[in-house]
């Protein structure tokens, strides 16, 4: 007895994904000045807040795409994100 998987990758799957790597690529250059998430948010054109923080913001930043401007406060209502070494995102 043996057993076959198929992948069901189509070319639509790969077209959504790579549509969603230019997209975050284009944020993360976007947030090279420390920006909030609201200003990302409408950036993006997204309006669901908790989605866009569970499905884009939390990853990217446990991935170190994204810091946090006051790391010690994570909730802060001041609380900015920036990508790279950007020095304006010490102030």
């Amino acid at each position: 007895m043996f057993k076959v998987i198929i992948p069901l990758v189509s070319d639509s799957t790969e077209q959504v994904t790579e549509q969603a790597n230019k997209q975050i690529k284009k944020l993360l250059e976007f947030c090279k000045i420390p920006r909030s998430r609201a200003e990302m948010q409408e950036y993006m054109e997204l309006s669901h807040r908790e989605n866009f923080r569970t499905n884009i913001l939390n990853p990217l930043i446990k991935g170190g795409l994204l810091k946090l401007t006051v790391p010690d406060k994570p909730t802060s209502p001041k609380q900015k994100y920036y990508s790279g070494t950007d020095i304006r995102a010490k102030k």
